[in-house]
């Protein structure tokens, strides 16, 4: 298994700490808003990297943050004259929802910034004992000039130069700056405060991550995964952050995902391209076409999001649809023909090259494929079926586009009196019969011979 190492800029062969135990943080939502389908890119990635190293054999603990106490959640919550808690709460569900909607399995923690200040006040008074923080009258300062390797994940020159103080959670990318680790209190922050051994007041964005990632992994875990966007300067502080604190290696392993533009442009407001996925849902589409239009690209690159693109995966879902149902119900006979290759090298190999699930998605398709042409023939042996089933489910394994649905007594007895009406050449009974299937939320495929396969409808 190999893995494209930010830090070095190279494909490098995984190799975690513990062969039993992969320790994985995954940089989470800042739960002020709804997520974007930018978010939600990186959100699926991470998905796919913990279902890949689960198909390698490995156990694997993720956790995942919520930051729920930074600039933007406390501003929108001000703004909207809710307590911060039972604002960031909402949100929160929000995403949790969005998350299921896309097959993403749940991490195994996510703790809750708020929940982790004594972890936070922990490392910022070790870090001010060690001369690496500071204090003024507005905070506690983090010291870059005092971490000799600053820079080097993002390939930052730091120099001999002294630097600015920066108080804001997020700067411009190319600053070089003190960044706050702890800010003290002002009157914006109304009633969002804490009191301890630090001065009153909160924490800044950095060190909430940092103090997340070491509390329930420990100080050193083996992949860090978060948008490109974050390299600089949220991971570079974070590494200077925790490596000056345990005085150990912070991560072995980064993996950045790419932005993903819409109509070729990045998505914004102004522009009148800012989606999130219930927008997607409104416009009538199934959230798992977008996983599958996700799944469709390298990680690593810009993808370049389009309705036209999410029509097309929506309209290769529902093929796919059809084909497993019908395949399932074909008939078997004891064929003793020569079988094709259905063998999973090829997408073992797809997988394990840096999450390369597009080449992986050719694979499973070569699959469902032999399975279409088996329904044209109108049956296919026992042997071979089961084969067939079992390859694409283990695939599946790894991709999560095939989504598992009970069809309800009532859609199935509807169905058996349509079809007993086509018989008839009742049509216009078993037409309205079809519509009603449909506005409940399923179709009904005629196959050549005679009889019917019931799918779900996307498009209610």
């Amino acid at each position: 298994m190999k893995i494209f190492n930010t830090m070095t800029r190279k494909l490098e062969e995984f190799k975690p700490d513990d062969r039993k135990l992969v320790k994985v943080y995954c940089c989470g939502p800042t739960v002020y808003d709804f997520v974007h389908i930018g978010n939600l890119r990186s959100f699926v990635f991470y998905d796919v990297l913990r279902r890949v190293l689960e198909y390698n054999g490995f156990k694997v603990r993720l956790v995942m943050n919520i930051t729920d106490v930074d600039d933007k959640t406390i501003k929108k919550s001000r703004e909207a004259g809710v307590e911060l808690k039972e604002y960031t709460e909402n949100y929160t569900r929000y995403f949790m929802e969005d998350i299921k909607k896309l097959n993403i399995k749940p991490a195994d923690l996510y703790p809750h910034a708020t929940d982790s200040i004594v972890e936070m006040e922990k490392i910022i008074l070790k870090l001010k004992e060690d001369g690496f923080a500071y204090e003024t009258d507005d905070g506690i300062y983090y010291e870059i000039s005092k971490f000799k390797d600053y820079g080097k994940l993002s390939k930052t020159r730091v120099g001999d130069s002294t630097f600015s103080r920066i108080n804001a959670d997020e700067y411009e990318k190319d600053n070089l700056a003190d960044f706050a680790l702890w800010k003290a209190w002002d009157k914006e922050d109304g009633e969002v405060y804490w009191t301890g051994k630090l001065p009153k007041g909160r924490p800044g964005w950095h060190i909430e991550c940092s103090a997340m990632s070491i509390s329930n992994l420990g100080p050193t875990i083996d992949i860090h995964s978060g948008g490109i966007d974050l390299i600089f300067p949220h991971h570079e502080n974070e590494i200077a952050q925790s490596e000056a604190y345990t005085g150990k290696k912070f991560v072995n392993y980064w993996v950045h995902p790419e932005h993903l533009l819409v109509n070729g442009k990045k998505m914004s407001k102004s522009l009148k391209n800012f989606y999130t996925l219930k927008d997607l849902e409104r416009s009538g589409f199934d959230p798992l076409a977008f996983r599958l239009l996700m799944l469709d690209s390298d990680h690593k690159a810009k993808l370049d999001f389009t309705f036209e693109a999410l029509e097309k995966a929506e309209k290769t879902l529902d093929d796919l649809d059809i084909t497993l149902k019908s395949f399932a119900k074909l008939k078997e006979n004891d064929r003793n023909g020569p079988e094709p290759e259905i063998g999973l090298k090829a997408f073992d190999a797809a997988i394990n090259n840096d999450f390369d699930t597009h080449a992986g998605l050719v694979e499973f398709f070569r699959v469902v494929d032999i399975a279409r042409a088996r329904i044209k023939e109108g049956m296919v042996g026992k042997r071979e079926k089961t084969k067939i089933l079992d390859a694409i489910n283990t695939m599946d394994g790894v991709l999560g586009i095939l989504e598992g649905y009970n069809i309800p007594d009532s859609i199935e007895s509807l169905s058996k009196e349509r079809s007993d009406l086509r018989r008839k050449k009742n049509w216009n009974e078993a037409d309205a019969i079809r519509e009603k299937i449909k506005k409940r939320g399923f179709r009904v495929i005629d196959m050549v011979d005679g009889s019917y396969t019931i799918v779900k409808n996307r498009r209610v």
